[in-house]
C-alpha cells in the first residue's frame, strides 16, 4: 500500500476520525455508567496524551510521510486527552444552568465562564506544544492540533449563537448543564461567514497538497484538508435536521437506544420546568400544557 496516496491517506483520515471520535465516546460514557471513574478514565487518558506529545516530537523530528502521519496521530491523541476531560465533566468550568434572563454580553460572559477552564487548558497545551515544536522540520502535528482547536472555537461559537440542531443524543451528562447556553431557536446570520472561512481553509490546504514537491507536505496537506472537510460536515449537522447518533451507535450504551426528539411546540415551557413545576408525566412526554392523547 502506497501511504502517500491521495485516496490512501484520506481513507486513513476519515477512518482515524470516526474510530477516535467513538472511542472516546465509548470511554465518557462507560465512566458516566460507573463502569470506570472520571478521574480513572482521565489517568488513561493522560498516559495516551504523554504518548501523543512523544509522537508529535517523533514525527515533527522526521521530514517524511510517517513522519506526518506519526505527527497527526500524536496531535489526535493530546486532543483527545481534551475532550475526555471535557466530556466527563473534569475539566470545564463553572458547573450550573444558564443563569435567567442573561442576554448579549452577560449571556456570553457566563458561557466563557462555563468552559474556561478547558479552553484555558487547550491555551496551555497549544503553548507548550509551539514552543516544542516551533522549529520542526515537520510541523504537521503541531498544525493539526492548532487545526482542531480552531474549528471546536468555531462550533462553540455556533452553538451559542444559533444552531437549530445543537443537542445531539451523543452528549454526556456530565456536561448536559450546557445545554442551557445553547441557542437553538434560531440559525445564527454568522453561520455562512463561519462556512465561508472553513471552506476557504479546506481550499488552501487542497491547494497546498496539490503544489507539495515533498510527498510528507502532500501527506500533511491532505490529512489536514480531510480533517477540515470533515469539520465543515460537522458545522453542517449542527443545523440540519439530520442525526450524527448512528455513526457512533457502537460507542453508546445498550440500554441508551437512539430516540427521536421530541421538541416542544413553539411557545411551550422547556420540559425540564415543566419537570420542576410538578406537572403528570403523560403531559410532559409531549411538551404540552393540559393536553393528553386522543
Amino acid at each position: 500500500m502506497d501511504l502517500a496516496h491521495p485516496v490512501t491517506v484520506i481513507l486513513i483520515a476519515i477512518a482515524t476520525w470516526w474510530l477516535s471520535t467513538g472511542l472516546v465516546l465509548a470511554m465518557v460514557h462507560r465512566a458516566e455508567r460507573g463502569g470506570w471513574r472520571p478521574v480513572t478514565v482521565l489517568g488513561l487518558m493522560t498516559l495516551a496524551g504523554a504518548a501523543g506529545v512523544a509522537l508529535m516530537l517523533e514525527g515533527g523530528a522526521n521530514p517524511t510521510p510517517m513522519g506526518s502521519y506519526t505527527g497527526f496521530m500524536g496531535a489526535l491523541l493530546v486532543w483527545a486527552w481534551h475532550e475526555v476531560a471535557f466530556l466527563t465533566g473534569v475539566l470545564t468550568g463553572r458547573r450550573g444552568d444558564c443563569p435567567p434572563g442573561l442576554t448579549g454580553l452577560a449571556r456570553f460572559q457566563a458561557a466563557w465562564r462555563a468552559v474556561r477552564d478547558h479552553e484555558l487548558a487547550i491555551l496551555a497545551t497549544g503553548i507548550g506544544l509551539w514552543l516544542l515544536l516551533a522549529e520542526a522540520p515537520n510541523r504537521f502535528g503541531l498544525t493539526a492540533f492548532g487545526l482542531l482547536w480552531g474549528m471546536r472555537i468555531s462550533a462553540k461559537l455556533l452553538i451559542f449563537l444559533g444552531a437549530p440542531h445543537a443537542v445531539s443524543d451523543l452528549m454526556p451528562r456530565g456536561i448536559s448543564h450546557l445545554k442551557s447556553y445553547f441557542n437553538t431557536g434560531r440559525l445564527t446570520p454568522v453561520f455562512p461567514v463561519l462556512l465561508a472561512i472553513a471552506g476557504g481553509l479546506f481550499l488552501v490546504l487542497v491547494l497546498g497538497a496539490s503544489r507539495a514537491v515533498q510527498d510528507y507536505s502532500t501527506v500533511g496537506h491532505i490529512l489536514l484538508a480531510t480533517f477540515m472537510a470533515l469539520a465543515i460536515i460537522e458545522h453542517l449537522i449542527l443545523v440540519v435536521p439530520v442525526s450524527d447518533t448512528a455513526l457512533w451507535r457502537w460507542a453508546l450504551p445498550r440500554t441508551q437506544e437512539a430516540k427521536p426528539r421530541k421538541e416542544a411546540p413553539q411557545g411551550s415551557p422547556p420540559l425540564d420546568e415543566m419537570a420542576r413545576l410538578g406537572l403528570p408525566r403523560k403531559e410532559r412526554a409531549d411538551g404540552r400544557l393540559g393536553m393528553s392523547e386522543t
